[in-house]
């Protein structure tokens, strides 16, 4: 760890700092394990090397009792925002997802962020086989009672391309993989998306991303830089960063990343976005926001309205209920909530 933590700490002092230092997000696996010392240097060196300091610094973290961060050291550290990967408030769910820990471990430990920190998220999964409509209101409802400020909610995906693995995984995870995902449901998925929407309205969270609720003012702040396609550094194993125009990204495994820190090359490879591939983004990306994007604003950059660039898709997903031009804003219907993917197919520019 104190390798890595070198590793981090230079590869921030060599890049270049452009912009304002607006957020930071420790992200990936469990970032919460690293010693709250550990994080304050990371902070303090961001810090120091753009000159500003971070409206919202944001740890992600697990609530299993051997997973227990140091709250107190990480608040002290500068972090103001948790993430906390509850899943489920119900055993039975847990279970089936394999995780480690269980609704009481996860009921303490956003308690024990609560008593510290007054931003705090959680992450629940849905369209879990075996979950019924019943069982995901009950354990909705469960979360909702706990008042977080923000919900993230993901359906349960399984079946993953063997270029979107992290690594290959072992065979006993492909065979549970498998197993699970064929008694997955989609209709009832459907459902309860529709359940969470309307039951999360009621409570007063707004739904402002396809899979995003928060009480007002408490949006992801980080995470919307990535939807409004801002620029962004990545520091660390895997890390990607964009500037506007250039995706790049760092050597992902960490024996290698700390080889090639030593030599000041983490970076292992870079992509020039073309003018059509940024023109999907920006489609792509905009239609996650539940209020849409701005023509104008498209057209200000691309140099055309997107209803004359994209006159065949805009015109089949609005006779099918999944496209709703209003004024400015081009938004997902509620229906094209449900069905994003297939409506953002039709945009793919051609290879």
């Amino acid at each position: 760890m104190g390798r890595y933590l070198d590793a981090l700490l230079s590869e921030l002092a060599g890049r270049a700092a452009p912009g304002l230092l607006a957020t930071i997000y420790f992200g990936g696996g469990t970032p919460s394990l690293m010693p709250a010392a550990a994080i304050e240097r990371i902070v303090r060196g961001a810090v120091e090397h753009w000159d500003a300091v971070p409206g919202e610094v944001t740890i992600e973290a697990n609530p299993s009792r051997r997973e227990t961060p140091d709250w107190a050291g990480l608040r002290s550290a500068g972090v103001n925002r948790i993430s906390l990967g509850v899943q489920s408030l119900r055993d039975p769910e847990l279970a089936a997802l394999t995780r480690g820990h269980g609704a009481r471990e996860a009921l303490a430990a956003f308690r024990a962020a609560r008593a510290l920190f007054d931003n705090v998220s959680i992450d629940l999964i849905y369209a879990i086989p075996g979950q019924s409509l019943a069982d995901w209101r009950e354990g909705l409802r469960a979360a909702i009672a706990l008042e977080p400020d923000h919900l993230s909610l993901y359906a349960l995906q399984l079946a993953l391309q063997p270029d979107e693995w992290g690594a290959a995984p072992r065979p006993g995870a492909l065979r549970w993989r498998r197993r699970m995902q064929a008694r997955q449901d989609e209709e009832l998925a459907a459902d309860q998306y529709r359940l969470a929407e309307e039951l999360l309205d009621t409570a007063g969270y707004r739904h402002y991303e396809l899979s995003s609720w928060a009480r007002p003012g408490r949006e992801s702040r980080h995470n919307q830089a990535y939807w409004e396609r801002r620029s962004y550094t990545g520091i660390g194993a895997g890390a990607h960063s964009y500037d506007g125009s250039t995706r790049s990204w760092n050597v992902r495994e960490l024996d290698r990343y700390l080889e090639a820190w030593a030599d000041r090359r983490p970076v292992e490879g870079q992509e020039a976005l073309s003018e059509p591939t940024r023109a999907f983004e920006a489609v792509a990306l905009g239609l996650r926001m539940v209020e849409g994007f701005s023509r104008a604003a498209f057209a200000a950059e691309f140099g055309v309205d997107p209803l004359l660039r994209y006159p065949e898709p805009v015109a089949s997903s609005r006779q099918a209920g999944l496209l709703d031009v209003d004024g400015d804003a081009i938004r997902l219907t509620p229906a094209g909530r449900l069905l994003a993917n297939e409506v953002l197919v039709a945009f793919v520019p051609p290879r």
